[in-house]
């Protein structure tokens, strides 16, 4: 059964849009790709959730904070994935008609960078981490 939050509606998006897919296929992983996968790909992960409250409850539309990281064997790479990654998920909303909807998906922070992945025998590679702030109607 797919997994029905808006971070999966995100991931969707992304491998969607034929720039993206061009360059990372279906490489968009949750949390960490596997040992196997092939650069440039992409991680994501919920790294918060904003939730309004009143005395009576939750109120208004949870915001859930997701980080999508993009990695690549160059700078000029990982630049051009994360460009291309923002102008799709930048301003992204679905239908009512969807199973999840997504209001408003909006950047929030972004920073280059550059890991060590697992094997540590393996040259560094280079990173971009968005930060997105994504509004959704929660059922």
């Amino acid at each position: 059964m797919p997994l029905k939050s808006p971070e999966a509606v995100c991931r969707s998006a992304l491998i969607a849009d034929a720039a993206v897919a061009a360059l990372v296929g279906t490489g968009v992983y949750p949390v960490i790709a596997p040992a196997t996968a092939n650069l440039p790909f992409i991680t994501w992960r919920r790294s918060g959730v904003q939730r309004e409250q009143t005395l009576a409850g939750p109120m208004g539309m949870p915001t859930v904070i997701l980080t999508v990281d993009c990695f690549a064997e160059t700078y000029e790479a990982v630049r051009d994935l994360a460009d291309k990654c923002r102008l799709v998920l930048d301003g992204y909303g679905t239908s009512e008609s969807e199973s999840v909807v997504v209001k408003n998906v909006s950047l929030t922070n972004e920073a280059d960078g550059f890991v060590q992945l697992a094997g540590g025998e393996m040259p560094p590679v280079y990173s971009v981490t968005q930060t997105y702030s994504v509004m959704w109607v929660e059922n």
